[in-house]
């Protein structure tokens, strides 16, 4: 199909069907953490439930692919850009409602950061590891999100979705998959809502623990060039950062891509860094690790897109 036929097929079903806003050709440096990635063809901000199940049923009918995007951190795009419909869930799905004092309803698109002050302030335990992760309630389901031996699965009882052809579904906690770092959800499913449950402790326990977790999360902390937050997963029994500290790669740059000095596991970008910048030194860091220890570096952050 020519991108003169796929432009037109997509002005007819947003100008029809589609009440939030879409933009077309955008940048994708503007809408990660990293400030990296080319363009995607459209990037749609989804309303409600009825606005995502049709774009979804829309984009399967003309075969054009779709990514999910959240706040955009933890993940790379490469430099081609994004082909297809970038769903984003950051406007419509912000809800967060509390059905008692432990139990939460909370949508795709609010963040980690606005949940975690609403259960801190109801004496609503569990989600203290998620201080300072910028991330949000889709993207942390998705992933598994977690610290300090703690995962966003050990509050979460059911997550709903919707799936292949915009049909609603309701996965329970043990049905979703999750593992370390990830989850195993329908292919091409949508996170829209977590049914969150919390155990109960006082307000001052839940603070002395954020502060104790945000003590730990120091050297993060004082990163302040754009970056995608922790690139590798923990090897069992070994912490990436400190495997890539003690490999002296600590400053290793390619490009406009740097090894924090702050952290060995977060790459930053020094204003100019391409997505093959980021790639190049992640590859180099996987080899000398593997080369000097025997152990295999595997990607936390999600890389999507052409090159």
């Amino acid at each position: 199909m020519s991108d003169k036929k796929k432009s037109t097929q997509y002005s007819l079903f947003f100008i029809q069907r589609f009440k939030g806003k879409v933009l077309f050709n955008v940048p994708m440096s503007e809408y990660t953490s990293l400030r990296i990635g080319g363009p995607a063809d459209v990037m749609a901000f989804p309303q409600d439930d009825a606005d995502l199940k049709n774009l979804i049923t829309f984009a399967e009918d003309k075969g054009f692919p779709y990514q999910i995007l959240g706040n955009g951190t933890n993940l790379l795009v490469r430099d081609g850009g994004i082909r297809g419909v970038v769903i984003n869930m950051c406007e419509g799905f912000k809800e967060i409602i509390w059905q008692d004092d432990m139990r939460a309803v909370a949508g795709a698109g609010a963040t980690l950061a606005s949940l975690l002050n609403g259960s801190r302030d109801r004496g609503a335990s569990g989600l203290e590891f998620a201080v300072n992760i910028p991330g949000t309630v889709g993207g942390a389901v998705v992933m598994n999100a977690g610290a300090y031996g703690v995962e966003i699965k050990d509050v979460c009882e059911a997550i709903e979705l919707i799936g292949r052809k915009g049909k609603p579904a309701l996965v329970k906690k043990e049905d979703a998959g999750f593992a370390y770092r990830k989850s195993d959800l329908p292919k091409g499913a949508v996170v829209v809502r977590a049914h969150l449950k919390f155990e109960r402790n006082t307000v001052e326990e839940i603070r002395k623990k954020i502060d104790e977790y945000r003590a730990k999360r120091r050297a993060a902390a004082a990163i302040h060039m754009p970056n995608a937050g922790s690139i590798f997963i923990n090897p069992e029994g070994h912490i990436a950062g400190r495997l890539i500290e003690e490999a002296g790669l600590k400053g290793e740059r390619i490009g406009g891509a740097e090894v924090s000095e702050a952290h060995g596991n977060y790459i930053v970008n020094r204003g100019n860094a391409r997505a093959k910048d980021v790639l190049a030194l992640m590859a180099l860091i996987r080899d000398r690790i593997y080369g000097t220890r025997g152990i295999v570096l595997e990607p936390e952050i999600k890389v999507i897109g052409e090159d």
